[in-house]
């Protein structure tokens, strides 16, 4: 199973970084990169981590280097259709920065070694987005939000450091995102788990 998982992603990369990128080859790939990371949350095996953590940064430069061009072309006329693939790619951007802190509170070196590239990425990727949204002057599409440190299950990861820190009054926070959710619900959900708005 580990190799089949590696090498559908592998695949599923190469894919994308060789063929032409427009944007319904694009949402199928996201989707399809959603269900292998969906995947980790139920079988988080180290090996699929490992695979997780090395493809999840290639497809995300992909990303950023092929599909924001696409998507920046077309916010004018798809607007809608923009919003819809950047969430989709949210969910399984927002659980790799999960297993990123799953592995360092593990002090796993094998898996350890490929978290400062994929959060390399990963902050690339808020960044990329806000840039694009305030260049066609649509800013209000988005608001930041924080992420806080949790495990592969989602429960908060607490370290030492960070009790000490919240004894002073200040809470230690790993990366800021944007969230692209627009409804008030959307809101209301943010702000009661995953993140703190500080829009």
């Amino acid at each position: 199973l580990p190799s089949v998982y590696k090498v559908t992603l592998m695949e599923m990369v190469n894919h994308f970084k060789s063929t032409d990128c427009d944007f319904e080859m694009m949402s199928s790939l996201v989707s399809n990169f959603a269900t292998l990371i969906n995947y980790i949350k139920v079988h988080n095996s180290r090996p699929l981590l490992r695979s997780a953590l090395l493809y999840g940064q290639k497809f995300l430069e992909i990303f950023l280097n092929k599909g924001l061009p696409v998507l920046s072309d077309m916010i004018a006329d798809s607007y809608l259709d923009v919003q819809a693939l950047l969430k989709k790619i949210q969910t399984p951007t927002r659980y790799l920065h999960h297993v990123t802190c799953y592995s360092k509170s593990s002090k796993d070196i094998a898996l350890t070694a490929r978290v400062p590239l994929l959060k390399k990425f990963l902050e690339a990727f808020v960044l990329k987005v806000k840039a694009m949204f305030a260049h066609h002057n649509v800013t209000d599409a988005f608001w930041w939000v924080i992420l806080k440190q949790r495990n592969l299950k989602g429960e908060e990861i607490v370290t030492q450091v960070e009790e000490e820190e919240e004894d002073d009054g200040e809470t230690e926070v790993d990366l800021t995102e944007l969230s692209i959710d627009t409804d008030e619900e959307d809101h209301k959900e943010n702000d009661g788990t995953d993140s703190d708005s500080i829009s």
